[in-house]
């Protein structure tokens, strides 16, 4: 068997998964919306005494927009397969990947493209949908160019979280308890990648610290991108980043599952 087909039968295998479990599906979506009741909430009473005010660069209309635009993308590309690797470490499952032609990480990560696809597509086609009525509203034509530039830096977002998810899995070849770790270091990287609201909060310290860090080009720039706040230059700079970004993040991730190995007992299984 090929690459190709052992590779597509994986992305098959996670797609029938995700829609094995139809009520988990639509239980995501719902849970989606939450999040931003609770910020235009929040935000509506920040801007209540004046609404023409802008804080942190962000008008009252495009902070709610944000909030949509961060909030679906969060969904896109959080991936949180550190929980799964680190129980594969721990319990010596990691064992039937090691004496298969198959590489471990390959396998995650068609296997977690196949479980969201369809869930993404949805999350996609929000945006798509958000974007329409928000042209409408103001009276502008929305510009096909920003969606498709919005795509290519959330597609590359989804391989970056994947690759810090990796790294963070590896924390698991030292450490045997660590699932209160990964849902701190989950909250954590949500925050500063703009999740929850725009980094720009932080103020201009926190921000400059966070340029040298990969966070700020998953979520916070990818909602940036589509709601319109960066020139089309500085969203192909941008891209550009997040390009070098994979490929330092592959790298100590693969330095790091290598060091690891070495310490892997390999029991269970």
């Amino acid at each position: 068997m090929s690459s190709y087909e052992t590779y597509n039968r994986i992305f098959k295998l996670g797609m029938q998964s995700a829609l094995e479990y139809r009520m988990d599906l639509i239980f995501s979506l719902l849970s989606a919306f939450f999040p931003i009741m609770i910020q235009y909430f929040i935000w509506s009473a920040v801007y209540a005494d004046n609404p023409d005010q802008a804080y942190f660069g962000y008008s009252y209309h495009e902070m709610i927009m944000y909030t949509i635009f961060a909030a679906f993308t969060t969904r896109i590309v959080m991936t949180h397969v550190e929980h799964e690797m680190a129980l594969d470490i721990k319990d010596g499952h990691l064992n039937r990947y090691l004496v298969r032609p198959i590489n471990y990480f390959s396998y995650r990560f068609f296997n977690l493209i196949g479980q969201k696809m369809f869930f993404n597509c949805l999350m996609v086609c929000a945006i798509f949908a958000v974007l329409i009525c928000y042209s409408i509203y103001n009276g502008t034509p929305m510009k096909l160019e920003r969606f498709l530039l919005f795509l290519a830096a959330v597609i590359l977002a989804f391989i970056l979280n994947m690759l810090i998810s990796y790294a963070i899995a590896a924390i698991a070849f030292w450490l045997s308890e660590i699932s209160y770790f990964f849902e701190m270091t989950g909250l954590f990287v949500i925050i500063i990648s703009g999740g929850m609201f725009p980094v720009d909060i932080f103020g201009p310290w926190v921000n400059a610290m966070l340029d040298y860090s990969p966070f700020k080009l998953t979520i916070y720039f990818a909602a940036n991108v589509v709601s319109g706040r960066l020139a089309r230059e500085e969203i192909i700079a941008g891209i550009g980043m997040q390009g070098l970004w994979i490929i330092s993040m592959y790298i100590l991730s693969r330095i790091l599952w290598r060091i690891g190995m070495k310490r892997y007992l390999g029991l269970g299984g």
